[in-house]
């Protein structure tokens, strides 16, 4: 049986990010994970509502997303900053069970992808603190790899 090109496949993944806790100098104005419906996909700064939630998570069976665009601004200055991050470039073919999570630090948005297993011990901890001890690796900016990789 063949594929169908008809969009992002379905895949038990996760996306998540929290400004409160990993970006405190930062707040989201707007963010949207592929082109998915679900509410913890999305968010933008509206007149209703003010800022978006500054944290989100969902995970379970959904689109995989094919990019990842955040806008953020510092609060100490004012300054914005956006970015489309191209996913399908940097995410790995298996993606069950890993967790997509971003971070804006100052003009530089992270986005880490993390596999739920306990991190080799010759990769170094990168990421949320939350995520220390997992086996994280950062797939934007692009960086050389922590450790070897498949």
């Amino acid at each position: 049986m063949s594929g169908c090109a008809l969009g992002p496949r379905m895949v038990d993944h996760a996306f998540e990010f929290d400004a409160r806790n990993d970006s405190p100098g930062v707040e989201i104005l707007a963010f949207r994970y592929g082109a998915g419906d679900y509410l913890a996909t999305h968010g933008e700064v509206t007149a209703q509502y003010g800022l978006p939630p500054q944290y989100t998570g969902i995970n379970g069976p959904m689109r995989l997303g094919d990019t990842l665009y955040v806008k953020w601004r510092l609060k100490a200055t004012g300054q914005q900053f956006e970015e489309t991050v191209d996913l399908k470039a940097v995410l790995p073919r298996e993606m069950e069970r890993q967790r997509i999570h971003f971070v804006a630090q100052d003009r530089t948005l992270f986005v880490y992808l993390i596999d739920p297993v306990p991190r080799p011990a010759d990769w170094r901890a990168i990421g949320p603190r939350k995520y220390q001890y997992e086996k994280v690796t950062q797939i934007h900016p692009a960086t050389p790899p922590t450790a070897p990789h498949r």
